[in-house]
């Protein structure tokens, strides 16, 4: 996928004390801001964001998620502010994410409500505290900003502590719990957006589908056979043969394809693993019950390849990273 990070995004980053170079050197993803476009992989991306929630306080993710303080044209942000009213701006917005990033929007609308929940586009694999939060607070500064009203939200649950500022800034208590959503009143969502622009929208609709399109085309090969290990891997059934056959390929064809991608399947099993193993380190999960899940039978055969992927024993990664 295509991120586009601009002079000025990069400027704005700046002016929060974040140096986005060194960020895409700890995510190991090749810097090429000079092209202000960067292609990443979904596990790359990943990373990026492990690596933006080390850095990024409470207060820098309020600033970056208002829609005022974007500093970059985004057409799905501005397919969504075009809407004529908050639900269909919902809609269109989880309609085209996939542009933006490998974050998916679950919408439930009922009569009354309609609930949004954030996930990554790979199972197993939780979202950071700046990705959730940057998320909610995001969608709410949407409604906000169309509907010109201080819309406050019905619910917003999160798994991370919040402080009193940004609880503030949703104007309600947060839920603690295992899911992230934020959940609005109908009534709320449907008032007529002051930022309606049909114009737009009939501009902006034939380019969004399009770069839809050419990003489902653009997809390698190895990015399919990795969105089958994060299914695969927990099950247990995540051999060769296994991701081939639910590919519909030949393992030759499967191999030869990776190869044509100057990767293998080796490869990608141990960073499907590897980016597994830090996000269930992130949950404090048990290191017998992380081994298991990421497909290691024997913890000890877990612990030495943690070594050899980090250079760092995992008794010193925890400490390091306060896990």
């Amino acid at each position: 996928m295509k991120l586009t990070i601009s002079t000025q995004f990069q400027e704005y980053l700046k002016s929060l004390g974040i140096d986005i170079t060194l960020l895409l050197q700890k995510a190991e993803v090749p810097n090429k801001l000079w092209q202000e476009e960067i292609n990443l992989t979904t596990l790359e991306y990943y990373r990026l964001l492990q690596e933006f929630d080390k850095v990024m306080s409470e207060e820098n993710i309020r600033s970056l998620s208002q829609i005022s303080n974007i500093q970059m044209f985004i057409p799905a942000f501005f397919a969504a502010l075009s809407a004529p009213h908050g639900t269909e701006a919902i809609e269109r917005f989880s309609r085209f994410k996939k542009i933006i990033g490998p974050i998916k929007l679950d919408v439930i609308k009922t009569n009354n409500t309609i609930s949004v929940t954030f996930k990554f586009a790979h199972p197993n694999m939780e979202l950071p505290k700046f990705a959730v939060l940057n998320e909610q607070l995001f969608l709410l500064s949407l409604i906000r900003t169309g509907s010109g009203e201080k819309v406050i939200p019905l619910i917003v649950e999160s798994p991370f502590d919040y402080d009193e500022k940004t609880v503030e800034e949703f104007g309600i208590q947060i839920q603690k719990g295992d899911i992230n959503r934020i959940v609005f009143d109908i009534d709320d969502v449907e008032k007529p957006f002051l930022t309606q622009n049909n114009i737009m929208w009939k501009y902006l609709e034939p380019e969004l589908n399009k770069q839809l399109a050419e990003q489902i085309n653009e997809q390698s090969f190895a990015a399919f056979v990795q969105q089958e290990l994060y299914s695969a891997i927990p099950s247990g059934f995540f051999l060769v043969e296994d991701i081939a056959n639910s590919l519909g390929v030949s393992t030759r064809t499967l191999q030869r394809n990776l190869s044509a991608e100057n990767t293998s399947f080796k490869q990608e099993l141990q960073a499907v693993q590897k980016a597994m193993a830090f996000s269930y380190l992130k949950m404090k999960l048990p290191t017998e019950e992380i081994s298991s899940l990421i497909g290691y039978s024997d913890v000890n055969a877990f612990i030495r390849a943690f070594k050899k992927w980090t250079g760092m024993t995992l008794t010193a990664y925890k400490k390091s990273h306060n896990l």
